[in-house]
């Protein structure tokens, strides 16, 4: 035991302490953790099925701007592991899970606040030119604080833990334990409708319930529904994109009074509105004479070191510290060393985007001008600063819509799918799957900022072309959301009404007007209660207290 609550502790610490994005990511995603954890302590299933079943909870806890609605982290290894201790069924992790993640919000303010000193620290160890200690307060002391908070917590839960779980679980009567499993069967609704909030633009959102019908009546299977709404999705961007083409190829006409060389008189002329070109992007920062200049390979070390941008993360600065610890190389390599201090100053400003995916165009265009700055270009600290903050706020828009919004609920419904019908690939197939996504994208984007400079997110967003692939992937979203809605809200009402000689099952008239109508008007009950500007951690205790009167009343049972 002693082994297991060990690795256990390890996982809890670096699922917070983000020392290596590839590595560190997934470990925020109860799916990814449920099955280490079983792994861990001997019990992989059970691990595997309580994290999938905690991960339906959170498909749409989307984490933006440093706010941290709900701790997925503590919520899927802690209540993994307690779920393993008591040997319960998979489906009360939810209600493990649920209290955990909301004291792990407490756990994040001390890591993040305690964080903020090692900033004040690297501020007065720049000053005095020492950028070695740069590194170290990046990953040494945050480590420390997450050993603290995550790791001896975690650790003496599963050490010390076993007899009184065990002890807790036979003390439930058996009634609330039914109760308990009505209260998981409807958890799920609260991730979906947060996902259906997320994505549901009004035009959009027919799919969704093509999803859940697709499902509901037809019995599609997850993978099947995600295929059909992928061609689906392409076959709607080909036909915006032919469209968008043949408007934008034949530019308007329009006759307007000109005064001109060649029309003295000022007569009427047709003329043809001038299209942009790249002189109205900004130009890039010629690098025809740099004495020094970056290799392929200081790229990609400068990639890799962003991969730690977030060790450090904390409530002041945000990323701002483990940025500076990337461009350590970089100026090293573009710098004497009695600059390479103040050069670096510049990165300990406020600082916060989305990291992985698109975050990183930001960075190489930072490199592209750093070098132009190093080679005696007329560019200011300031004016690299400016630039960055400037883009961050965009890049955070669209890498979180992309990444959290879009890309992980599709991966994670199938991996979770996966996972519940006892499948290990699943949850390995999110893994690795959404990790090459999010991490080919933003290196390739890291890349692209570097050699295009200033004038790349520009024109990114000046083509247009990112409304109509988020719409795409968004039809699959809302799609696959749908099929969820079917399959994973596993409520029905166990209700019979006798009328005269006759018994009629409520669920039985229910199953002829639709099949999982329960689910689908709970989840929209708590899709329109998100749109009121309902809080999520209400919701939760509102579906613990009625799941649980449901159940003592007759009224809701699990299928």
């Amino acid at each position: 035991m002693f082994l297991s609550a060990l690795l256990v502790a390890l996982l809890a610490i670096i699922s917070q302490w983000w020392f290596f994005a590839p590595i560190t990511r997934c470990l925020t995603y109860p799916l990814t953790t449920g099955l280490l954890v079983g792994i861990f302590m001997g019990n992989p299933m059970l691990g595997m099925l309580s994290g999938a079943t905690i991960q339906l909870v959170y498909l749409g806890w989307i984490n933006t701007g440093g706010v941290m609605p709900s701790n997925t982290m503590v919520a899927g290894i802690f209540g993994t592991a307690l779920t393993i201790l008591s040997g319960a069924n998979p489906k009360l992790a939810v209600t493990f899970a649920v209290p955990f993640s909301l004291i792990g919000l407490l756990m994040v303010e001390i890591y993040q606040s305690v964080n903020s000193f090692w900033v004040h620290r690297a501020d007065a160890e720049l000053a005095k030119g020492n950028v070695k200690a740069i590194r170290f307060l990046n990953y040494v002391p945050s480590f420390v604080v997450s050993l603290i908070v995550y790791g001896i917590p975690a650790f003496c839960l599963v050490y010390f833990g076993k007899g009184w779980a065990q002890s807790m679980l036979r003390m439930i009567p058996k009634s609330l334990t039914t109760a308990l499993e009505v209260v998981g069967a409807i958890m799920p609704a609260l991730g979906i409708a947060m996902l259906l909030n997320y994505l549901g633009k009004k035009s959009l959102v027919p799919y969704f319930f093509i999803g859940f019908f697709l499902t509901a009546y037809l019995k599609l299977q997850i993978m099947a529904v995600a295929i059909f709404a992928g061609l689906l999705a392409y076959l709607l961007y080909i036909n915006e994109k032919f469209r968008t083409t043949a408007t934008n190829a034949a530019p308007a006409k329009k006759k307007v009074n000109r005064l001109t060389l060649q029309n003295r008189t000022g007569a009427p002329q047709t003329v043809t509105p001038a299209t942009a070109d790249s002189t109205s992007i900004a130009q890039d920062i010629s690098p025809l004479n740099y004495k020094i200049k970056l290799t392929h390979s200081d790229l990609v070390k400068t990639w890799l070191w962003e991969q730690s941008d977030e060790a450090c993360y904390n409530y002041e600065r945000l990323q701002a510290l483990g940025l500076t610890n990337m461009m350590i190389y970089p100026i090293r390599k573009l710098y004497p060393q009695n600059k390479q201090a103040d050069e670096l100053k510049k990165y300990m400003v406020f600082f916060n985007t989305e990291p992985h995916m698109v975050g990183p165009v930001i960075h190489g265009i930072a490199l592209s001008m750093e070098e132009a700055r190093a080679n005696g270009a007329n560019v200011s600290a300031e004016d690299i600063n400016g630039v960055r903050t400037g883009l961050m706020g965009p890049a955070a828009g669209i890498g979180d819509t992309v990444q959290q919004g879009i890309i992980f609920p599709i991966l994670a419904s199938i991996g979770a799918t996966m996972a519940l019908e006892r499948n290990y690939f699943g949850p390995i197939m999110f893994t690795v799957v959404f990790e090459l996504i999010i991490y080919s994208i933003g290196y390739l984007m890291f890349m692209y900022g570097y050699k295009k400079g200033k004038a790349s997110v520009v024109s990114i967003l000046k083509s247009g072309l990112l409304d109509k692939v988020t719409n795409a992937f968004s039809i699959v979203g809302l799609m696959v959301v749908g099929t969820m809605a079917a399959t994973r809200v596993t409520i029905k009402t166990p209700l019979i009404w006798h009328v005269g000689q006759s018994v009629i099952k409520v669920q039985s008239l229910f199953n002829q007007l639709a099949p999982s109508l329960i689910p689908l008007l709970i989840t929209l009950l708590v899709w329109w209660l998100l749109r009121k500007k309902v809080n999520a951690s209400i919701i939760v205790v509102g579906i613990f207290v009625i799941g649980i009167l449901c159940s003592y009343l007759g009224i809701l049972a699990t299928i």
